[in-house]
């Protein structure tokens, strides 16, 4: 039987059933029916039982014959992360990495037992969240916990409230999943002035990188706050971050907590230049009136 052309979606699932149901699609399709919280958005059940039926035509297992080196060795690294974790219950005693282990598989949607059980634990369940956090595996769905572990160490950190979490939570900022990125914020949030004094820095940091774009980001979500405010008005006055589209609309939102008619009208000279992007006219506008009606 000649094998119809797969897509990239194809190999995916391959990957994915060969990386958490040990290669079995009867197994992975029950899962998706029973919408597991691992599942794949992109991923149809349809789809799922025709890649079955071709491999069953064919003979021959599809991914050892279609998927390329690099996936394979991916997919093995997720295989040994699961069974390094499924190891760590034959020793009763190793609370730590039971607590972790917990964490890393659980099938529910809000493991609510397993985040407490980890906060009870305290100080001593930090640096190993924090290596949840700094490693780029937990990111992945193709790994244990379907990418979703990240968020809750950070909810963990947040609880615990040790500001060492502060740029490890930092350093995770500027991913492709939106949900993953308030979640981290949120808990940056939650320490307050370190964290504030944290992200101040890298606003102002030099040379110019992503990282002042997700420390204006982060900043965003705290109250308004006089001192960042004043922050984003210097910023603002260098015409560079002016005309830096995805940096300047946060600069601007900052500024809403301008306290002094000095700062205020600073601002609105600086709305009312020519350079100033007409794009961004609304976003001052806007600034302004929430002064004038407050």
């Amino acid at each position: 039987m000649e094998i119809p052309l797969l897509d990239e979606i194809d190999l995916e699932i391959l990957m994915h059933r060969n990386a958490h149901f040990g290669g079995n699609f009867t197994i992975m399709i029950e899962y998706y029916e029973n919408e597991g919280v691992g599942s794949m958005p992109d991923f149809d059940i349809d789809r799922i039982a025709e890649l079955q039926e071709i491999q069953e035509e064919l003979g021959e297992d599809l991914a050892a014959k279609l998927l390329p080196m690099p996936a394979f060795e991916e997919v093995a690294r997720s295989r040994e992360l699961y069974q390094k974790l499924e190891e760590v219950y034959d020793n009763p005693k190793a609370i730590i990495p039971i607590l972790l282990s917990d964490l890393i598989l659980t099938e529910d949607e809000e493991p609510v037992t397993e985040i407490k059980a980890i906060i009870d634990e305290g100080e001593k369940m930090v640096d190993p969240l924090l290596h949840i956090i700094d490693s780029t595996d937990f990111f992945n769905p193709l790994f244990p916990g379907y990418g979703r572990t990240p968020a809750f160490a950070a909810v963990c950190l947040d609880k615990i409230g040790n500001p060492k979490a502060i740029p490890h939570l930092f350093g995770a900022l500027g991913g492709e999943n939106l949900d993953l990125e308030e979640i981290f914020i949120s808990s940056l949030v939650s320490f307050g002035k370190p964290a504030k004094t944290f992200l101040l820095k890298r606003l102002l940091s030099k040379p110019f990188s992503k990282d002042n774009l997700n420390a204006a980001m982060a900043l965003a979500f705290f109250p308004l706050d006089e001192e960042i405010a004043k922050t984003a008005l210097e910023l603002l006055k260098d015409e560079s971050h002016l005309l830096n589209e995805s940096f300047a609309p946060y600069l601007i939102c900052l500024t809403e907590g301008l306290q002094s008619e000095a700062d205020r009208d600073l601002f609105k000279e600086i709305t009312k230049k020519t350079s100033f992007p007409k794009e961004l006219k609304l976003d001052g506008d806007t600034i302004i009136h929430s002064w004038q009606s407050a």
